[in-house]
């Protein structure tokens, strides 16, 4: 069986994933240096494919509808907005994640961010290697308020690292959770609250803009807005105009509406810190995300995939 692999990063010094695949004798092809610039593109790739391990590349009804050998994409991450899911399963196209392979990585960059402006490291270090001595009396995490809206397995890893710093920890999602020792708190009553708001929810319908021009209102002029779902949960004009009024004190934001992107509307303002969806790039995350992809495809081809990782 073939497996197509479009997924950027999967073939690199320490990960094996594509001769684990080739062990289990799957025919392995890698497209991940193609220029791939539209739907047709990536057909010419996969069209003759049983399988495809997928990072982003859009995947339309139209496109399954003509791959008839494809049964099975694998996403190298959990996040599957980009993909028409009703589509594959009107073709009986199995959809897979790497469930429980990308919290640790996403939640520790969300640290890094919120450090980031409880610290302020790099305030310091730029006064010193200017030759000024200047202290500057931080505000801390110890006793700040968490707001984590989704909260699955990267907010759950995420609260977990935010108490060891001393924050305390509130959640929103669309279906609370009982058995863990977080507080489920209505949406609006966690805008008000929270020093920090973290996105980490799917992009759905219902999440699309979420966080808009009112919901930014809602929230403390010293919060922190961090974005690590999706562009699309948040009205980025919005943002720019609540953090350059000083509606909020600022944000940090890791994705974007198309990337690679280089010309956001966030660029250039002050107090708003943006990295290129680099949450999960830790090599050790790498190599657990594909070789879970891998894994993916041929537990289903054996029949023994675990049901958890099926959307």
């Amino acid at each position: 069986m073939k497996v197509v692999i479009s997924a950027r990063n999967f073939f690199f010094d320490g990960c094996n994933a594509a001769e684990l695949l080739r062990a289990n004798g799957f025919e392995v092809l890698d497209i991940t240096d193609k220029n791939i610039s539209s739907e047709t593109d990536y057909f010419n790739e996969i069209r003759d494919a049983d399988a495809v391990i997928n990072a982003f590349e859009p995947m339309s009804r139209q496109l399954l509808e003509k791959c008839g050998r494809l049964k099975l994409v694998s996403v190298r991450g959990v996040g599957y907005d980009y993909i028409d899911s009703a589509a594959c399963r009107d073709l009986n196209i199995a959809l897979a994640r790497t469930v429980g392979a990308v919290g640790n990585a996403v939640s520790e960059q969300v640290m890094a961010y919120i450090l980031y402006f409880a610290r302020q490291i790099h305030a310091l270090n730029g006064d010193m290697q200017q030759g000024r001595w200047n202290r500057i009396m931080t505000e801390g995490t110890d006793k700040k308020r968490l707001g984590i809206i989704g909260f699955g397995e990267i907010g759950q890893a995420l609260a977990k690292k935010a108490e060891a710093f001393g924050m305390s920890v509130m959640y929103y999602c669309k279906t609370p959770k009982p058995a863990l020792s977080y507080a489920f708190t209505p949406l609006d009553e966690l805008l008000k609250q929270s020093d920090y708001v973290v996105l980490a929810l799917p992009l759905t319908e219902e999440t699309r803009g979420l966080i808009d021009e009112n919901a930014l209102k809602e929230m403390k002029s010293t919060a922190v807005l961090i974005n690590v779902a999706r562009s699309g949960t948040v009205d980025a004009e919005a943002l720019k105009n609540a953090v350059e009024s000083g509606i909020i004190k600022g944000a940090a934001v890791d994705v974007f509406e198309k990337e690679p992107c280089t010309d956001s509307v966030l660029r250039g303002v002050d107090n708003i810190l943006l990295t290129p969806h680099t949450a999960p790039f830790t090599k050790n995350n790498f190599i657990e995300m594909n070789n879970l992809a891998a894994e993916n495809i041929i537990n289903y081809f054996n029949s023994t995939i675990d049901k958890k990782y099926l959307v």
